[in-house]
């Protein structure tokens, strides 16, 4: 009787946590970025109308918030690499001598950011403060941490089982819903532009591994040499 009171003690108390927003959110997380230290390969495909148009990248990254993402293709693109530290920025360019800082908020291509690319984290830059189930999902209320954050809230659907997302809705400070992103399974992200019917991009991820990244990478001046 001891035994079984305490196995449903021990059974509740991680029913209880596994149900937190913040303890839900650092799942997700780790399901997006299991590795400490990773790389993965990234193409994008832009879809205004009836065109269409794709760019390929290589992503470092080192723990959550830390990350290099080098232009591989097309050709004329390669060469330029972006670094991104917490929630400050910099592109490299082959013709210029040092790093120029830019927002993660600004367009990589087509609805995608450079932070959209460049972060695999959610608990970064945002705090849950709210929890509702629907269906086979969680719904997470995310509120961003700081003003500088692109959006300032996020409201994020998660798969029960797996902890992966599912879908999440993008707002501005005004409150509006500019952009949501549809996630199938966990390589490829559908991004749809709200305020412009139609237009979408699509992410896929490939061929992620642990790898090895020194320190040294993310650093402006280890990025630059």
């Amino acid at each position: 009787m001891k035994n079984l009171l305490l196995t449903s003690t021990l059974l509740l108390a991680l029913t209880t946590h596994a149900g937190e927003p913040n303890a839900i959110l650092a799942r997700v997380d780790q399901v997006r970025s299991p590795h400490e230290s990773f790389a993965v390969d990234i193409e994008l495909t832009a879809f205004t109308g009836p065109r269409s148009e794709t760019q390929k990248f290589r992503v470092y990254g080192r723990g959550t918030d830390r990350s290099v993402v080098e232009f591989t293709w097309p050709q004329p693109e390669k060469g330029k690499y972006l670094l991104m530290l917490r929630d400050a920025m910099w592109i490299y360019l082959p013709s210029a001598s040092r790093p120029i800082r830019i927002s993660p908020l600004q367009r990589l291509m087509g609805q995608a950011s450079n932070g959209d690319v460049a972060r695999t984290s959610f608990a970064v830059d945002y705090n849950p403060n709210a929890l509702a189930e629907e269906g086979d999902n969680w719904r997470l209320s995310l509120v961003a941490k700081d003003p500088s954050v692109a959006y300032a809230r996020v409201e994020l659907w998660v798969d029960k089982s797996s902890f992966e997302p599912t879908r999440a809705d993008f707002y501005v400070t005004s409150g509006k819903l500019i952009k949501r992103a549809i996630y199938h399974g966990r390589d490829e992200i559908e991004i749809q532009d709200l305020l412009h019917a139609g237009n979408r991009t699509v992410m896929r991820s490939s061929n992620l591994i642990s790898h090895d990244n020194p320190e040294r990478m993310f650093t402006k001046d280890g990025f630059s040499r």
